[in-house]
């Protein structure tokens, strides 16, 4: 009789219940078959297998515990093009041009940004595509703006691989379009005819039929991940990655090499048969704005266990305060289900209209999008906007962040910023850090940035102490190696292309000549 823990071989079928210990999917009986069927079984083995309902779709599962900070998945993508909306960008590299700095391409006019990009492989199909048009070149005129005839290349690229790449074609046909949802609504019209009716009459062809445009349309739309490796950042399809399920408060966090493949991994420990997620908005807005977000671009209401709270896990990081002066309640939606009703405080239960609400809300982000943000300026926003907004609210959050950095942003400036300013560094430092593990703990770049600004905080304290005092401080010291070592773990799988990848460089560094210090 079989056990029913036990499987057959994939090279010989004898029974065994011996697995792969990476995806724990497939058995092999011996090292040696299972080191003779590698070739075939890298390309699947992941810790997770892909599962189906009829809520949720093709999404992943977990089939064995993930370690904390274990890569998870890496991949490259099925295709990349600018941004919807964009400005002129290369059409080899995606970085963006300007009418000083750009090298048209021979072929076809589509600026480029050097002759190196002319002979990019992404560009040689709408090059082709181009060519045959009755005026064969493009030319761009406007470079301050977002251009509207970059709205059509990311979808001809993914189109174009009906004849260049069937198979990947094919893969990105499998992906969500949500054409049936989309269709009639105004973004859906606006793709119509800047994306549908465009490609046509623009490039002259009738290789493509209209739904066959829009279909590509929305798998990019729905389906499409902002890449940060050019400036401005592009968007990419994954094939893998699309199937990861959304939360807004995820358990996978998603970097990117320098090449623009990604990278998934877990912050924290994820356990067996669990389901894998990622933020498809900014974990970092407030629950409306994320809501409202997903909607127009991922076309779903969410209901992760954070939406479903609607005090955020005891943050009040959406809530205001109450109008009462004798109340210390917050001020919070009456209806999870609608954030664009009728407010009531937690404590005293008085109502609060909606647009009293929307009032400081739209005031407070227009203050905020307008401000120079130095020092002076971020203190102003918090000591005025407190008034309304709790302490952990996402706008003073945002500006806590932005004044943790300004204050003592260069090493020469920190050594000579005052004591109250330092102290204000590191209490806002370490509030930002307890509040987003607590909250979104795999917006790992940002909570990267603040451990090591909390390290350099508690290392300059050290310095003054031991310069005052001649006392060693080896427990300031093991904080700020506890600081810098965390700050390393949130940013090891950032690339030196971005500026958390430089941070994390520098954070070695720090940690190795702290140990070295600490030694003595």
């Amino acid at each position: 009789m079989t056990d029913s823990r036990n499987g057959f071989c994939k090279i010989c079928s004898k029974e065994t219940k011996s697995k792969c210990s990476n995806c724990n999917q497939v058995y092999y009986c011996s090292g040696e078959h299972q080191k003779s069927d590698w070739k075939n079984h890298k390309q699947v083995c992941h810790p997770f297998k892909i599962e189906q309902t009829e809520k949720l779709g093709r999404h992943l599962v977990t089939t064995r515990k993930i370690k904390p900070h274990e890569i998870i998945l890496k991949e490259s993508p099925l295709t990349r093009g600018p941004s919807q909306v964009t400005g002129p960008v290369c059409l080899g590299c995606l970085d963006g041009v300007d009418e000083e700095n750009y090298v048209p391409c021979q072929e076809c006019g589509w600026p480029l940004c050097s002759k190196e990009c002319e002979g990019s492989a992404e560009h040689r199909e709408e090059c082709k595509l181009t060519q045959n048009r009755e005026q064969k070149k493009v030319v761009i005129h406007e470079f301050t703006t977002p251009h509207p005839m970059y709205q059509c290349i990311a979808a001809l690229r993914a189109l174009l691989l009906k004849k260049t790449d069937k198979q990947k074609y094919e893969k990105l046909l499998k992906l969500e379009s949500h054409e049936d949802i989309r269709r009639g609504s105004p973004q859906w019209k606006v793709d119509l005819e800047s994306i549908g009716k465009f490609i046509p009459r623009f490039f002259q062809t009738k290789e493509f039929t209209e739904d066959e445009i829009m279909k590509m349309a929305g798998i990019l739309q729905i389906n499409g991940h902002e890449v940060p490796t050019s400036d401005p950042p592009h968007v990419a399809v994954f094939e893998t990655a699309s199937m990861v399920e959304h939360s807004c408060k995820p358990n996978v966090a998603k970097s990117f090499t320098k090449n623009g493949n990604l990278i998934l991994w877990a912050p924290h420990a994820i356990l067996k048969d669990t389901n894998l997620s990622i933020c498809y908005s900014d974990a970092l807005w407030g629950t409306g704005d994320r809501q409202r977000h997903l909607m127009h671009t991922k076309l779903f209401k969410c209901e992760c266990v954070r939406c479903q709270d609607v005090t955020e896990f005891k943050t009040y990081y959406s809530a205001l305060k109450c109008k009462n002066k004798d109340c210390s309640g917050f001020v919070l939606p009456s209806d999870l289900k609608n954030w664009y009703e009728n407010w009531r405080c937690s404590a005293c239960k008085n109502d609060v209209d909606k647009i009293y609400v929307s009032e400081i809300l739209e005031k407070a982000g227009t203050d905020l999008a307008a401000m120079e943000k130095n020092v002076p300026n971020c203190i102003k926003f918090i000591e005025h906007y407190q008034k309304w907004l709790p302490r952990k609210h996402y706008y003073i959050s945002e500006v806590k962040i932005q004044l943790v950095q300004k204050l003592g942003a260069d090493p020469k400036d920190l050594m000579v910023l005052s004591e109250k300013d330092l102290d204000t560094k590191l209490e806002y430092a370490k509030e930002m850090i307890e509040l987003y593990e607590q909250l979104a703990p795999c917006e790992t770049r940002i909570l990267g940035i603040l451990c090591f600004e909390v390290h350099s905080a508690v290392a300059e304290k050290t310095r003054r102490i031991s310069l005052e005092t001649n006392m060693n401080c080896i427990e300031l010291l093991g904080e700020s190696l506890s600081y810098v070592e965390k700050a390393i773990e949130y940013l090891k799988h950032e690339s030196n292309v971005f500026a958390e990848g430089l941070v994390c460089q520098q954070a070695i560094k720090n940690r190795d000549a702290l140990k070295m210090v600490m030694s003595f």
